[in-house]
């Protein structure tokens, strides 16, 4: 899961991590009257607000498809590190990377998408102690340095490929409304979403985030016009969620000032 980890936010991130559980906490605000099937404080980040019946349709109309190109690049390291991972190919769209904490505590935190979102590993909460991304953050043009943002004394390994992307276009029905998937391009007028029965159908990406909304969502199907059922929202309060202090102290200590590149 992706978060954004610039300052302001990392600070917000904190924030929220300390109210969870009291009046104050927006994402228990939010949850209260969403629809939402279930949030938690998740191991890299805060479970955003979600849909109960929104789905994740492969090959749906805005879907992505990442293939790996070149070479890896290997490297093991402790604390944060700067890694030379060659010029990007002509094709290339994204850096696969695959992370191993080698410690038991602190965060391993990489960039994704355009630079302004980041997907962090809490080596002391992970299961499995990995974390595979398709989308991390190409070099900067004309370089081949990719930061990798780490706690002092947490020692990681990392392999990283570069990648090529290709994002589908939404479909257009005919009343002119854009279905298929959200994307880095934004979202389009028709969603998946499931009704109370289970059927897979479509709603309006308005409806489906509309957190006053308490009314049934409508389904369609991809016409945007014949309606197939609906989806009940879930009202009820959720349970309050216990904060582990620990994830707060690992967000404070990762190290963001580029260091020297790691010798090979």
């Amino acid at each position: 899961m992706n978060i954004d980890m610039q300052p302001d936010t990392s600070a917000a991130i904190r924030a929220e991590l300390a109210a969870i559980g009291t009046k104050h906490s927006v994402l228990q605000r939010r949850q209260r009257r969403s629809r939402i099937a279930m949030s938690t404080v998740a191991v890299s980040t805060i479970a955003a607000a979600t849909t109960a019946a929104a789905l994740f349709v492969a090959g749906a109309p805005g879907s992505t498809v990442t293939a790996a190109i070149g070479d890896t690049t290997t490297i093991t390291h402790t604390g944060p590190a700067v890694v030379d991972i060659g010029r990007a190919p002509s094709t290339a769209g994204a850096v696969i990377i695959d992370i191993t904490c080698l410690s038991e505590d602190g965060a391993v935190e990489v960039p994704t998408g355009d630079g302004s979102t980041a997907s962090a590993i809490h080596c002391s909460q992970s299961p499995t102690g990995t974390m595979h991304l398709t989308d991390g953050q190409l070099p900067a043009e004309g370089s081949s340095d990719f930061k990798v943002n780490a706690s002092p004394e947490t020692t990681w390994r990392a392999v990283l490929q570069y990648a090529s992307t290709a994002t589908s276009k939404w479909e257009v029905n005919a009343q002119g409304q854009t279905y298929g998937v959200e994307n880095r391009n934004g979202h389009p007028d028709l969603i998946p979403y499931a009704t109370d029965s289970g059927e897979q159908g479509w709603a309006l990406w308005d409806d489906a985030h509309d957190l006053e909304m308490t009314g049934p969502i409508t389904i369609y199907r991809t016409d945007g016009v014949t309606v197939i059922g609906v989806a009940t929202p879930t009202m009820e309060t959720l349970p309050e969620v216990p904060v582990d202090q620990s994830l707060t102290n690992e967000l404070d200590s990762v190290e963001t000032t580029p260091p020297v590149p790691p010798a090979e």
